[in-house]
């Protein structure tokens, strides 16, 4: 029997896995019931459960028939603070909280190629492990993950295999490239200290609001001019705070923001970049600025291994057809802590097709009234098994 045609035997199973994980999601680092479901799953399909100190996630091993590389599947398992608005009959049934980013399916993928591949282990010359990650969406799992000794366990991960729904991509298809796929993310606090007072005397003031204003135009030539437009940038301010009252000239504003880059250098300038201009601008008009970048936050870029693109490649094409794999023709700007991993092992993500022919299925992540197609975890679990069947054969 072909991979394709066992993966569709389980689809049912795997549909009501899923919406019992739709209807209870669970946000970052708070994950205790989906934790127990994937344990008991994985003990229902006599996976081994290694030994982990964090509350939430899982890690899980299959041990090949004969020695060989250790193959690596990483999948996410948090919710969104965002209220679902499908109407679905299975929606989230906790207020406020959904699946919006379509890691119910992530989940439900990983367990099923965690169970055909312990059915295969004979044939296997090598190790497969399974890891569930807690809180992707506040970027902390994947770190959390590796100080706890994930990626130190024996055996050591060769590669590092993963992938993530795509409401734009059709069901049954899939898209990624080599090189660089995701973009790093920086989370930027600015904070323009001037100088209070009552709005009728703003010359015996430093008005922050006017000072953060005019900041807030000048930092957008980090992107326009100071950087080589042939590499991405994205940097938004998401939040500006200041004052309290009508009459009043506050003393500070605080302003949020996310920078996004594709290469290491690119960032480092960048950076240097808001630190400078912020500096430049509140002295020019009398105030100061203070430039702030998580370290805790920062994410690197995801950059996929073209050896193991190539085999994803020729995986989807084997069990899904050869027109599956479609071209993704730029990096997307959004971030992953998949990257978090790649540090340790070579590997690659791809984009899981989730759309058909209804809009509503094509609105994007981290919208709650996106509906993802099912069909999905049919191709996500057939595509990431052929691959480790092939590679460890």
């Amino acid at each position: 029997m072909s991979i394709l045609q066992s993966v569709k035997e389980l689809e049912e199973q795997m549909i009501q896995d899923r919406r019992y994980l739709h209807r209870n999601p669970e946000l970052s680092f708070h994950e205790i019931n989906t934790t127990r479901f994937i344990k008991e799953r994985l003990k229902e399909f006599q996976v081994e459960i290694e030994k982990f100190p964090m509350e939430t996630g899982v890690s899980a091993i299959i041990r090949g028939a004969q020695p060989g590389k250790t193959i690596c599947i990483r999948h996410d398992m948090d919710a969104l603070p965002i209220q679902e608005q499908t109407g679905l009959d299975f929606s989230s049934e906790k207020e406020g909280v959904s699946h919006s980013c379509g890691h119910d399916i992530h989940t439900v993928i990983a367990l099923y190629c965690a169970k055909l591949l312990q059915e295969r282990r004979m044939e296997l010359k090598g190790n497969v492990r399974v890891v569930f990650q807690p809180a992707e969406e506040n970027a902390q799992g994947a770190k959390a993950m590796v100080k706890s000794g994930i990626m130190q366990q024996t055996p050591l991960n060769d590669y590092i295999i993963g992938l993530h729904t795509h409401p734009q991509t059709p069901v049954g298809k899939i898209r990624m490239m080599s090189g660089p796929m995701e973009a790093a993310s920086d989370y930027i606090t600015i904070r323009v200290n001037g100088r209070c007072g009552h709005g009728a005397y703003p010359h015996d003031c430093v008005d922050s609001i006017v000072v953060s204003a005019y900041l807030i135009t000048q930092l957008q030539t980090v992107v326009s001019r100071e950087n080589r437009a042939v590499k991405p940038v994205v940097f938004t301010i998401g939040s500006i705070h200041g004052g309290q009252a009508h009459n009043s000239i506050p003393g500070s504003v605080t302003m949020l923001g996310t920078l996004r880059t594709l290469y290491p250098e690119t960032r480092e300038a960048c950076i240097e970049a808001i630190r400078r201009i912020t500096k430049h601008v509140c002295e020019a008009m009398r105030a100061e600025g203070i430039v702030e970048v998580s370290e805790e936050a920062a994410l690197p870029a995801v950059c996929n291994d073209p050896e193991v693109v190539r085999g994803l490649t020729e995986s989807a094409k084997r069990v899904l057809g050869e027109d599956s794999v479609l071209t993704l023709d730029f990096p997307s700007m959004g971030s992953d802590d998949f990257a978090i991993f790649l540090k340790y092992a070579r590997g690659a993500q791809f984009f899981l097709g989730t759309g058909n022919e209804n809009d509503n299925s094509r609105l994007g992540l981290h919208n709650g009234k996106n509906i993802f197609d099912e069909r999905c975890l049919t191709a996500g679990v057939a595509v990431l098994t052929d691959f480790v069947l092939n590679q460890l054969k």
